[in-house]
C-alpha cells in the first residue's frame, strides 16, 4: 500500500560512504600464550604501532577466561596451542563474552597448518598469522585489518539497533494516530447519516454536497485502515496473534463507520 511504502522509505537508512572505519587512538590488548618470549615479542610489537596499546597478559585458557569476562578489549592475540586447550576455546571465549563479542581477534600459531587457519577464521577469527611470519610490517597490517572489521561490525550493529527502534515507534505512532481517529471519523458519517434521514439533502445541490463529504469520509477511513495495519503488515504478524492455548485479550476496536451509536 501507498502508506506503508512511504513509511518504509522514512526507515531506510542511507548507506554510508565506502570510506576506511577510523581506528582507534588507543587499544586494550589481551594477548594469550603460554611463552613467555613470545608474550613479550608481541608486546613489542604492539608499541610499534601508531595506537596506543594497554597490554594484558594470560598464559592459559583458565587465565584468559577469567580475564576475558573482566575488562572489555580492542584486540585479542590468541596462540593457538595452550596448555589447557587451544586458541580455537579462546575464539569461542570472545564470541560468547557479552563485553567483547565484537573484539577484533588474531590467531599468532607457531604452526603454519592450512587446517587451523581455516578452522580459525571459520571461527570467526579476523586474521591467522604465524609466529615464522611476524614482522613489524605484517603485524600491524593484521592488526589493522583485524580492528577495521571489528569496528564495522559494531557500527553496522549499532545502525541495525536503531533503525529496529525506530520502526518501533513509527509504528506505534502509525497504530495510536488511527485508533484515536477512526472513531471521529465513525461520527461524523453516523452524523451524515442522521441528517440524510431527516431530509436536510433534499435540495439537489446540498445532496451533491452531502455525497462529497461522505467520499471524503470514506477515503479518510481507508487512510486509517491502512496506516492502522502498517504494523502487523511490516511485521509479517498472523491475523490471530494469540498463541494456541493461550487466554484471549480483549483488545479496543474503533467502532464501523456504518454503527449506530447506542444511547
Amino acid at each position: 500500500m501507498a502508506l506503508q511504502k512511504s513509511l518504509s522509505r522514512l526507515m531506510t537508512a542511507r548507506a554510508p560512504a565506502n570510506t576506511s572505519p577510523r581506528l582507534p587512538e588507543t587499544a586494550q590488548v589481551l594477548i594469550l600464550d603460554d611463552q613467555r618470549f613470545d608474550r613479550h615479542r608481541l608486546a613489542r610489537l604492539c608499541s610499534g604501532l601508531e595506537m596506543t596499546c594497554t597490554i594484558t597478559n594470560a598464559n592459559t585458557l583458565a587465565e584468559f577466561a577469567r580475564v576475558i569476562e573482566s575488562a572489555q578489549f580492542d584486540l585479542v592475540l590468541a596462540d593457538y596451542r595452550l596448555p589447557d586447550g587451544t586458541g580455537l576455546d579462546a575464539l569461542s571465549m570472545v564470541r560468547l563474552s557479552p563485553f567483547n563479542c565484537n573484539a577484533a581477534t588474531i590467531m599468532v600459531s607457531g604452526q603454519g597448518q592450512e587446517s587451523v587457519a581455516h578452522d580459525a577464521l571459520k571461527a570467526g577469527c579476523s586474521d591467522y598469522i604465524t609466529k615464522d611470519e611476524l614482522s613489524a610490517t605484517t603485524f600491524r597490517r593484521a592488526v589493522t585489518n583485524a580492528l577495521q572489521k571489528s569496528v564495522l561490525t559494531t557500527a553496522v550493529q549499532t545502525q541495525t539497533s536503531r533503525s529496529s527502534e525506530t520502526q518501533a515507534v513509527l509504528e506505534r505512532f502509525a497504530s495510536e494516530c488511527a485508533q484515536d481517529i477512526k472513531p471521529m471519523v465513525s461520527r461524523m458519517m453516523r452524523q451524515l447519516r442522521d441528517l440524510r434521514s431527516s431530509g436536510a439533502e433534499a435540495d439537489s445541490r446540498m445532496k451533491t454536497q452531502f455525497e462529497g463529504v461522505e467520499e471524503s469520509c470514506m477515503l479518510l477511513w481507508e487512510f486509517l485502515v491502512d496506516l492502522e495495519g502498517f504494523q502487523a503488515s511490516d511485521n509479517d504478524m498472523p491475523n490471530d496473534p494469540t498463541p494456541a492455548g493461550a487466554s484471549s485479550v480483549a483488545v479496543r476496536k474503533p467502532p464501523s463507520p456504518f454503527a449506530r451509536l447506542s444511547i
